[in-house]
């Protein structure tokens, strides 16, 4: 009966230090723009959203057919730097097609189990906070039943893959 109580005990003391909330990070949208489950409500494919954006990062979501308010055909998120002067990753994303060009002259990649294919634009001579060359360019994946085509010239490859690997 002393086992039942510590055992009992213990769970208790491990339940309470658990947090029952798990608060997410919060999106800093810009310009007043449609946000993520407004978009999630109009498009007939999976969402797939990026969990590791630096927090002085804003969005930007940008919906094609432009004029289009029910029928959301693809999505731009475009993630901008702190004063919204400058497009560090876009992220387009629509419904997957069998005619969408996938590995011309790109290195094969994972993400997230998926085979993914990267074009670098080039190098820019530039370096990053971390100090690695950004080259940025093109990347292009397939997951969930989502065409995902993410293109960065301000954002190492390294970078464009950490963000690609967090996206759920």
């Amino acid at each position: 009966m002393k086992l039942l109580f510590i055992r009992l005990f213990v769970v208790f003391i491990l339940i309470q230090n658990i947090p029952l909330i798990v608060q997410a990070k919060e999106i800093k949208y810009n310009h007043e723009s449609i946000t993520l489950s407004e978009i999630k409500r109009k498009v007939d494919f999976k969402v797939i959203v990026p969990q590791n954006i630096p927090n002085d990062w804003t969005l930007e979501i940008k919906t094609y057919p432009w004029d289009e308010k029910d029928k959301i055909t693809n999505f731009r998120l475009h993630y901008m730097d702190s004063d919204d002067k400058y497009l560090l990753i876009g992220i387009e994303q629509s419904k997957e097609s069998s005619n969408k060009e996938m590995n011309i002259n790109a290195d094969q990649v994972d993400i997230n189990g998926h085979k993914g294919f990267f074009v670098e634009w080039g190098n820019s001579g530039e370096l990053d906070k971390k100090g690695e060359i950004v080259t940025g360019g093109l990347l292009r994946w397939i997951q969930e039943g989502t065409y995902v085509e993410m293109e960065s010239s301000r954002v190492s490859r390294n970078k464009m893959l950490e963000v690609a690997r967090s996206m759920k």
